[in-house]
């Protein structure tokens, strides 16, 4: 379900209201409010708010940004996804989950890109756990430490940002996957240089089935990115497990040395399926976005200052 508030221009809101009639909306709030600015300045807008189902709010949204006289400059969007609406409409085609407006996927994914204290301390937290259990053999350990990282938004920020063509996307979860990768590596080297060798941990996949978890789990991903009642936790931990062991197995061994019993083509397929899983989930959930139609062109217009 969808709020959705839109101020424009005074005069365009009637345009607003036609453009949410177009695309099965049956009814709108309009309204006339004053914007004062930091200035002094007083500006008079039309504003509109919608109460609708997903599906129709992103319809609506995607009508609006295509709409010629849509400007970003002028116009305001506000979209809320709020707990109940209780109205004249069907509950049944009002709490359609699939698909979220694609403004809101755009969103969410930059707030998990950026590279703030609390993400570096995220990712350091997951990699000392992590490097622990891989040492001791402890999954339990491996587990929580999986939960705590944030790998999996960072590579679907890529694909949907290729998608829409949003490159500062693109360049800002590659950004902070990179950090991520690196912040792994250190934290995996940091707890080797306190413990003592050998790393017990062994079980990786091999590159068939690395690639076809991935490709799973990139669909996965996905489903529960466009879908209001997708469970995007649990499908982190199925991404990160595929690609974060790798480089914190790699900064444990930069201290301890490669296993004796690791041949050195097992190692390079070591560092082969890291980056193989990487490919696979960008690839894999770009297809899917641009076939569920999620990642509207849409966006294109929708603009971030430098």
């Amino acid at each position: 379900m969808r709020l959705i508030k839109v101020n424009a221009p005074q005069g365009k809101g009637k345009d607003v209201a036609q453009t949410a009639f177009s695309v099965g909306i049956e009814k709108v709030s309009f309204f006339q409010i004053e914007s004062l600015h930091a200035d002094g300045q007083t500006e008079n807008k039309d504003s509109v708010d919608i109460e609708t189902s997903t599906p129709k709010g992103k319809r609506f949204i995607d009508a609006l940004l295509k709409a010629d006289f849509y400007n970003q400059k002028e116009f305001t969007i506000n979209i809320r996804q709020p707990r109940s609406i209780i109205s004249s409409d069907s509950l049944r085609e009002l709490t359609i989950p699939l698909t979220e407006p694609a403004p809101d996927i755009l969103e969410e994914l930059w707030q998990f890109s950026h590279i703030t204290y609390g993400f570096i301390g995220r990712v350091l937290i997951a990699a000392f756990l992590m490097a622990y259990g891989l040492i001791e053999q402890k999954i339990l350990l491996i587990i929580a430490g999986l939960l705590f990282l944030p790998l999996l938004p960072l590579l679907l920020a890529v694909s949907f940002g290729i998608r829409t063509k949003h490159w500062q996307l693109v360049g800002q979860g590659a950004l902070a996957f990179i950090v991520a990768i690196v912040l792994l590596i250190i934290g995996g080297a940091a707890i080797a240089a306190f413990a003592q060798p050998p790393i017990k941990y062994s079980d990786f996949n091999s590159l068939l089935v690395g690639f076809l978890i991935s490709s799973a789990v990139g669909i996965a991903a996905v489903l529960a990115n466009i879908d209001d009642v997708g469970r995007r936790e649990l499908i982190g931990l199925a991404a990160t497990a595929q690609i974060a062991i790798i480089p914190v197995w790699f900064g444990i061994c930069a201290i301890f040395g490669f296993p004796p019993t690791y041949s050195q083509s097992e190692i390079t397929s070591r560092a082969v399926s890291f980056f193989l899983n990487i490919l696979t989930i960008i690839v894999t959930t770009l297809i899917v976005y641009i076939i569920s139609g999620a990642a509207s062109r849409s966006l294109e217009k929708v603009k971030s200052k430098k």
